[in-house]
């Protein structure tokens, strides 16, 4: 009797549950709804704060929703402290409330809003939202991988509409869903009509009218991909998934490693691809800052004359190297990098990460705060500096542009590089740290969107996965399961590229959101200044 109790006074923890339903979680048949719940998740939480009339229960009902659904979602974050003694727990207890931090935000903040616009209620939430999402998005420790419009990546004809739209039409949409379908529920049940009432009432008609148009635009997307096959072979591409260790020591196995790397790539060569791509942490060198001063060491010079001897160019992560000089002092720092080898073994041209993971791969703020770097260390995070240069890589008459582990996450990176040629993408990375499905699905799930929102290719090398080719439409043309070692040759049809009205126009929804809630903060303040006016 007393869950009865609880469940019913505290049904908007539900929510969570819908939450952790929204992703993908677990390899289970019975886990690949997750779309669906992307449409719904947030209606028990939306119906339990509309008749709540303090902010402080309406934010504590937000937040807490939030830190459960966050902490089943993301917990596998937590597996990058796994290597020290209450590691996973230290880096969970700052992860977990700083994303709910910004679920609440949106919530609280449109809730507040749609107090005093209620007409306005069903555009201020997905406004409100996108915004704090863009907020996420900006800046040195910016973390915008949470999105709401990822949950959506496997429902193709749907995600066309990103070709428009972007990430942040496709979560507009999602949470106007959100909002009218706990708007249908709320007056339905607070009126106590009987249920062949419902279709008469307002909510349903906008409900209905809504669904029609989210399945007119399905049926656009799914005319779109209709007979956009690959006609044509413009490259074959090997991609090696050699699984090696995020925690061995690189130095103590590097030799044994690249053997594996070797043994992969030969076999892969015999399919005849024109070009071959390790994973981000395949070499762990400075290949690049080395070769430029001829100082190459016994595994840099068993790497470039692997490559003389299978003749194709290869890609491949590797450590750079810039140089800070100060009068007669130069400190060496290091990068996260990509490097392009020709088939003689030459250093082509390296891409330095732009987007550096906070904290794991650098911390901008250790000389306010130096025992968070310090623990930071003890995780064995690095101390990367970031790349300033966007750039796009030539290879056999054809441009690409290199997005390093979770770089694919940053939609706007993603376009500038398509605005500067970039006629496919290549996505190094190594997920083999979050030791899980949800780690290696939730951070692929961003690679068909941004294919879809270019109109390019997007090719993925994962260490431990998730390797494979994803069309200009968000689809699987070739893929290896996770965690497995091996290797995947697959042709690219650069024909199937489009120039599309996302990548030409940008964020419009976002901008018309800013502009909308900038209207009605403008109206607020005139308001309050009227009010004090009279009262004064």
């Amino acid at each position: 009797m007393k869950i009865k109790i609880f469940l019913k006074k505290n049904y908007y923890l539900a929510t969570p549950l819908f939450i952790f339903l929204s992703y993908p979680t677990y390899d289970f048949f019975m886990l690949k709804a997750f779309p669906f719940f992307g449409w719904i998740a947030l209606v028990p939480l939306l119906i339990y704060i509309r008749d709540l009339e303090s902010k402080r229960e309406i934010f504590f009902a937000t937040f807490l929703a939030g830190l459960i659904g966050n902490l089943l979602t993301y917990e596998w974050i937590g597996y990058f402290g796994a290597k020290v003694p209450g590691g996973y727990i230290v880096v969970l207890l700052f992860l977990i409330p700083s994303l709910t931090v910004f679920f609440a935000l949106k919530i609280f903040l449109a809730e507040m809003l749609s107090r005093s616009f209620e007409n306005f209620r069903i555009l201020i939430f997905p406004s409100v939202w996108i915004i704090v999402e863009w907020i996420q998005s900006i800046g040195f420790i910016a973390y915008p991988l949470p999105f709401w419009g990822y949950t959506q990546y496997t429902f193709l004809p749907f995600i066309q509409s990103a070709a428009v739209i972007g990430i942040m039409g496709i979560t507009f949409i999602l949470i106007v869903s959100n909002r009218l379908i706990s708007d249908l529920v709320y007056y339905f049940l607070k009126t106590d009509r009987a249920y062949r009432e419902i279709f008469r009432m307002p909510q349903f008609v906008r409900l209905a009218v809504f669904a029609a148009f989210a399945a007119a635009i399905c049926i656009s997307g799914a005319v779109t991909m209709y007979g956009q096959t690959a006609k044509k072979k413009d490259l074959r591409i090997a991609l090696v998934q050699s699984c090696i260790s995020p925690w061995e020591d690189w130095q103590a196995n590097r030799f044994v490693y690249l053997d594996e790397l070797k043994r992969y790539t030969e076999l892969a060569l015999a399919e005849s691809p024109d070009f071959v791509i390790w994973s981000e942490s395949a070499t762990l060198e400075t290949i690049s800052y080395d070769y430029e001063r001829g100082v190459l060491n016994e595994f840099e010079r068993d790497v470039l004359d692997f490559v003389r001897k299978f003749n194709r160019p290869l890609l491949t992560g590797e450590i750079g190297v810039t140089e800070d000089v100060q009068g007669y002092y130069v400190r060496k720092l290091p990068l996260n990098n990509a490097v392009l080898i020709d088939p003689n073994g030459k250093v082509l041209n390296t891409y330095s990460k732009i987007n550096l993971v906070p904290f794991g791969e650098w911390f901008p703020y250790e000389r306010w705060f130096p025992f968070v770097k310090k623990i930071v260390d003890e995780f064995g995070g690095s101390s990367f500096v970031p790349g300033d240069k966007k750039v796009i890589f030539d290879l056999l008459d054809k441009k690409f542009a290199v997005l390093i582990c979770y770089e694919g996450i940053f939609h706007r990176l993603c376009r500038a590089f398509r605005i500067r040629g970039a006629e496919f993408y290549v996505n190094i990375t190594n997920d083999g740290w979050t030791h899980t499905y949800r780690g290696h699905m939730q951070h692929y799930s961003v690679a068909a969107i941004r294919a879809v929102e270019n109109g390019i290719w997007y090719i993925r090398a994962g260490n431990t996965g998730y390797t494979a080719f994803i069309d200009p439409y968000g689809r699987v043309t070739a893929s290896i399961p996770i965690l497995d070692k091996g290797y995947l040759v697959s042709d690219v049809d650069l024909g199937l590229n489009r120039e599309t009205f996302y990548t030409r126009f940008g964020d419009l929804v976002l901008y018309a959101a800013m502009l909308f809630i900038g209207f009605l903060g403008v109206d607020l303040a005139v308001s309050g200044v009227r009010k004090w006016k009279m009262k004064s």
